[in-house]
């Protein structure tokens, strides 16, 4: 008799063993919503921090933009229309429609627009000229001596 209860009793202890890791198999399956929850709020954070660098560099390289066309492409384009009308332009829009016979300069107005969508500036001073645009109350100029 001593041997059956001890074979009674390991059953027992089989059965409940296997129903302990039936349960554990159901709760380790997947991640619970807190979990999830956290993982997708660090997520936000590190995407938040991202783009607020990133909209730096954006910003950094519209200055440049903006630099360049008026040290560069803009004083290209009045010096071209002054070697073929034989004066410089009144305004910026002549560039997009010069006297008759000359080809425009520039297509659309909107090539004339800096990159925050405003038209450059123009001012015909005697025989030189400015082209300048302002962003933040700072003023990018072709006249700069700063940069």
């Amino acid at each position: 008799m001593h041997t059956q209860d001890c074979t009674i009793q390991v059953q027992a202890a089989g059965e409940e063993d296997s129903s302990l890791s039936s349960k554990k198999s159901k709760n380790s399956r997947g991640f619970t919503l807190v979990e999830i929850l956290i993982v997708l709020a660090l997520i936000g954070i590190v995407a938040g921090l991202a783009m607020s660098n990133l909209t730096g560099t954006f910003e950094g390289g519209k200055i440049k933009a903006a630099q360049t066309w008026v040290d560069t492409t803009g004083p290209a384009y009045i010096n071209s229309y002054l070697a073929l009308a034989g004066e410089y332009p009144k305004s910026l829009s002549d560039l997009q429609n010069p006297p008759s016979g000359i080809p425009p300069f520039v297509k659309k107005a909107k090539d004339l627009n800096d990159p925050w969508g405003q038209p450059y500036q123009y001012l015909l001073e005697g025989s030189t000229f400015k082209l300048w645009t302002n962003r933040d109350g700072k003023e990018i100029s072709n006249k700069d001596t700063s940069n």
